[in-house]
């Protein structure tokens, strides 16, 4: 890979990072925000974030095309339903076990990579999946997490963590197609989000209860949610992971909810117990390990051939 590549991957990494931080603030956000209906908040968030990329970046719709389009349409709905689920599934379990199994991408990622599409399991990989495992449990772990049933809301949860990893993996299929404008795809894909959520909120009537209970405020919340969780973060996750393969997106995005705690440490005062901090800290281990030692694999299989050796460059890049 070269100099140039590789600085690029970088800086998509750390976009998906920040991302993965303003996905981390909307817990806190959200927070502030409980007293209105779930499926109205996504409806009023992702109608801002449509509405603010289509006047920032309205000259993108003069690269429309179907597939954009099409490629959107279907993505927005494994999305919709990452947040749907999510909202659905905490309702039947406790917020810390809703909060462990819908942030497991980083498991589920790899797995249905290798079992739809052969993807090898990485020494990587494996060490890294280990590491955000302990660190997200830890995190997440309070007394009323113990014991290893699992319930209906469990589940639900789990299922929307697979629909989060199938939108990750099909992404990273579709990012670099020629027809592919990241500009112009999120903000359909948002719309998309939108139009799901306003139907959603219409038939299960919170459209009306949220627009009664809404206050200047929290006006204010969900307009920056729509700005930041939601246009910012979808917007940097269609540009980078055009360079960063779905396995370590999948790791990358366990983030998420390390930063959901510091967050609502900081702006709503919560408190985290040492198994958290401890978890938080596992999470940026592996997070600096996987990068750290993906470098150094590159890094060898850029080394000329020597002695019989095979490149493999382009097949550990792919399976990392």
């Amino acid at each position: 890979m070269k100099k140039s590549e590789r600085k690029l991957e970088i800086l998509s990494v750390l976009g998906l990072l920040l991302a993965s931080l303003f996905w981390g603030i909307s817990f806190p956000a959200m927070k502030m925000a409980s007293s209105l209906p779930t499926v109205y908040i996504l409806a009023v968030r992702f109608s801002a974030a449509a509405l603010l990329l289509s006047l920032a970046f309205f000259r993108h719709f003069k690269n429309f095309n179907k597939n954009i389009l099409k490629c959107a349409l279907i993505l927005s709905i494994f999305l919709f339903l990452m947040y749907f689920l999510a909202t659905v599934g905490i309702k039947y379990t406790t917020s810390s076990r809703a909060s462990f199994f819908t942030c497991m991408t980083f498991v589920t990622v790899p797995l249905i990579n290798r079992i739809f599409y052969k993807v090898k399991f990485t020494k990587i990989t494996i060490i890294s999946v280990l590491l955000c495992f302990i660190g997200i449990f830890l995190l997440s772990y309070t007394d009323d997490l113990g014991g290893f049933g699992f319930n209906i809301g469990d589940i639900i949860c789990i299922l929307a963590s697979v629909a989060a990893a199938i939108y990750i993996i099909n992404l990273e299929r579709v990012a670099n197609a020629e027809w592919m404008d990241s500009i112009l795809y999120t903000i359909f894909l948002i719309a998309f989000i939108a139009l799901w959520s306003f139907i959603a909120s219409l038939f299960t009537g919170d459209f009306q209860r949220g627009v009664e209970a809404t206050t200047p405020f929290l006006l204010g919340v969900l307009l920056f949610m729509g700005a930041f969780c939601s246009a910012a973060s979808t917007l940097l996750q269609s540009f980078c992971q055009k360079h960063v393969p779905a396995n370590r997106t999948g790791i990358i995005f366990a983030m998420e909810p390390a930063s959901g705690c510091i967050f609502s440490l900081i702006i709503l005062g919560e408190v985290m117990s040492l198994y958290a901090w401890i978890g938080a800290l596992l999470v940026m281990i592996s997070l600096l390990y996987m990068e750290i030692a993906t470098a150094k694999v590159e890094e060898k299989a850029e080394k000329p051939k020597a002695q019989g050796e095979v490149d493999t460059g382009i097949n550990n890049r792919k399976a990392i």
